[in-house]
């Protein structure tokens, strides 16, 4: 049990190792909004959540007025359960899902340090200990050296950024990353919704012959009707990413046979709740489940998903962070990444040591 006593709001852009290039969007840098919670007898908990007007409508400026309005609605609130977080955060206002995922989480952190337990503990039970991560391939000169690297370092699947060239170069990567990779580690494309309507159906059309395990939103996320043809084009699988946002649209994707899986965002949920049941729906339906993060997002989300990774009741098609493509983090106690695995932290609530210079040093 205890009260909110301050809130802090940060707007950060972290740098990345290289250019990340997408079918619609070149990322050079991230953009995140970080929040330190604390309380009246000065436990700290942390949040994050990155600004994405293609991902979730939030800009980092509308993200930050939202939160002024909930810091509002929450300060001085006494906090007693992970139900009082989840009724507190979700009733403040309405939408603004991204915003309300950072506050949630930075609230759970908090209590799960007053519990003295960690950050899974407190939004489930552990069915897993192992966190196999996905490599991004993102269109570099040296993308198959750099993908057979990674995979000899450990790494069991691998993402291939397409949509950004034509047609047949996206086929041709994939099927010449499938024969450098082998047939032992998972292989999906992601067009991150960057396909018109005819590139989709005639990429899907022949998508079966190029070795891929699953292939991830070629279209706009409203376009159901193109998603289902495309399905039913091919034997691969098909994701959502772009086109899920709450348990209605899996349930619609399900129904309508646009989709055999989907990646999950906190984001685009906006709690921990929302989020698993979501999971369950797919498990119950046997739809295939990733979790993800927003590409640039530091150690604080990295940590979420692991604990998320560690409690959700169904995860083959693996989890998704940031971290390894980052110059530099907020965090004192950097994650490591070990045989393509995320390693979490030990400790309370999240286990992560924020680094309030680099916050400084990285504000917006």
């Amino acid at each position: 049990m205890f009260k909110i006593k301050e809130i802090q709001i940060h707007n950060i852009g972290l740098p990345l190792q290289q250019t990340i290039h997408m079918s619609k969007v070149t990322i050079e840098k991230s953009n995140s909004i970080i929040i330190k919670a604390i309380s009246t007898n000065d436990v700290v908990g942390w949040g994050e959540a990155a600004a994405s007007l293609s991902m979730t409508g939030e800009s980092a400026i509308g993200m930050i007025k939202a939160l002024e309005y909930i810091r509002s609605d929450i300060i001085n609130r006494e906090i007693k359960s992970f139900d009082d977080i989840s009724t507190f955060v979700q009733t403040a206002i309405y939408g603004n899902y991204g915003a309300k995922s950072a506050m949630e989480v930075a609230l759970i952190d908090l209590f799960a340090k007053a519990q003295k337990v960690s950050f899974s503990d407190i939004i489930g039970t552990e069915l897993r200990n192992e966190l196999p991560i996905i490599w991004r391939i993102a269109g570099s000169e040296n993308e198959i050296e750099e993908a057979k690297q990674k995979r000899d370092e450990g790494f069991q699947a691998f993402k291939i950024k397409v949509g950004a060239k034509n047609i047949d170069d996206d086929l041709r990567r994939a099927e010449q990353l499938r024969k450098s990779l082998g047939d032992a580690v998972q292989l999906t494309a992601d067009a991150n919704a960057g396909y018109s309507r005819e590139d989709a159906l005639k990429f899907c059309s022949q998508v079966d012959h190029v070795g891929l395990d699953y292939m991830e939103q070629p279209v706009n996320g409203y376009d159901i009707e193109t998603m289902s043809k495309c399905n039913a084009l091919m034997h691969t699988a098909l994701s959502a990413d772009e086109g899920i946002h709450s348990l209605a649209d899996l349930a619609l994707h399900h129904e309508k046979k646009a989709a055999d899986g989907a990646s999950l965002k906190l984001i685009k949920f906006g709690g921990m709740k929302s989020l698993f049941n979501a999971v369950n729906y797919m498990n119950d339906n046997a739809m295939h489940v990733n979790i993800s993060g927003k590409a640039g997002d530091s150690s604080v989300s990295a940590a979420t998903i692991g604990h998320i990774s560690k409690v959700a009741s169904k995860l083959d098609w693996f989890s998704n962070v940031s971290i390894q493509y980052l110059a530099d983090d907020i965090i004192h106690n950097p994650m490591s990444i070990q045989d393509g695995k995320i390693i979490l932290k030990s400790g309370l609530g999240l286990g992560i040591d924020v680094d309030e210079e680099k916050i400084s040093q990285y504000a917006i």
